[in-house]
């Protein structure tokens, strides 16, 4: 297992809200964290992003940053969230593997998983498609994970992978073009609420299910892994087994919120893929995010109220 204390950690996309969860949870291990802002650094540029890490030497890396949004985004940019996420993961990569770092995680989604309504095993990665509505960021964040194992192959480096289903938390995009669905209906029923409106409009049916771990919960994932998890040849699934219907979780941010309205479903709107839920056995035999979970309204109230507040 790796000490992360007075180790030095460069962390990519640290203003992101995974990137900020995952800076606050290396300082509380004591870790000497460099913390990488796009202003500073353009990961889509190699000279830049070399000339960061060996001026930095980090001992290890966590790579947060990336380019994607909801479903409308996909649909909208399909070959700018594919390109700026593939070249920013393999210029990183690159870098770490040039500049001596010990070893490095990159999160994955669990949209680069195949469509399908199963439970999302490690062992099927590579099997199928990713859903259509959200193929771009699925098979960019596929070529990173091929990349993170020939990297490893080839140069003296960890490069492992860790797999989300929709993180949400404080710091989030609440930009409307990007927002995921936790973002999406916050800021959707705060408005309403604050307008009196009586009737709030949600795309699709409802009925499909996600699977969400708050930031904080995500973060922990990822640095566990980063201590105790070194399988290059597969990523690992970092969630809780539970999901919830998008009907299910607008009822329940609408009561949070204080919205007393009525809700209406655009069912000509797509839903997008029915089920995304991913196995986490794998993560339970490394003891990987075994305790101090948060509830799903305790994370929800966490997220509103700093909503509310900026």
């Amino acid at each position: 297992m790796i000490d992360l204390r007075d180790s030095k950690v460069l962390v990519t996309g640290a203003s992101s809200m995974i990137g900020r969860s995952v800076v606050k949870k290396l300082k509380s291990r004591h870790a000497k964290v460099t913390e990488v802002f796009h202003e500073e650094c353009d990961l889509l540029n190699w000279a830049q992003t070399d000339a960061v890490f060996q001026k930095e030497a980090p001992d290890y890396c966590v790579h947060t940053a990336g380019y994607n949004g909801n479903i409308r985004f996909n649909k909208l940019y399909p070959a700018d969230i594919f390109y700026n996420t593939t070249i920013m993961g393999l210029n990183v990569l690159k870098a770490c593997a040039f500049s001596g770092v010990k070893k490095v995680v990159t999160p994955l989604a669990s949209c680069a998983y195949r469509s399908t309504d199963d439970f999302l095993r490690e062992k099927d990665f590579n099997l199928g498609m990713p859903n259509e509505s959200v193929e771009a960021h699925g098979l960019s964040k596929k070529a990173v994970y091929h990349f993170s194992r020939q990297i490893s192959k080839q140069y003296d480096i960890s490069a492992v992978c860790t797999v989300f289903n929709t993180v949400y938390g404080p710091y989030d995009s609440f930009d409307i073009n990007k927002t995921k669905v936790v973002g999406g209906l916050i800021k959707r029923f705060i408005v309403a609420a604050e307008n009196g409106d009586k009737m709030v409009e949600c795309w699709g049916t409802g009925k499909p299910r996600r699977e969400l771990i708050y930031c904080d919960d995500a973060a922990e994932g990822i640095l566990q892994a980063l201590e105790k998890y070194f399988d290059v040849k597969s990523p690992i699934n970092i969630g809780y087994n539970e999901d919830i219907s998008i009907k299910e979780l607008a009822h329940m941010i609408a009561d949070l919120t204080g919205y007393a309205g009525e809700i209406s479903w655009d069912i000509t709107k797509p839903d997008g893929q029915y089920r995304k839920i991913l196995n986490s056995s794998r993560m339970k035999d490394y003891e990987i995010l075994v305790e101090d979970r948060t509830p799903l309204r305790d994370g929800l109230i966490k997220t509103i109220e700093w909503y509310t507040n900026n």
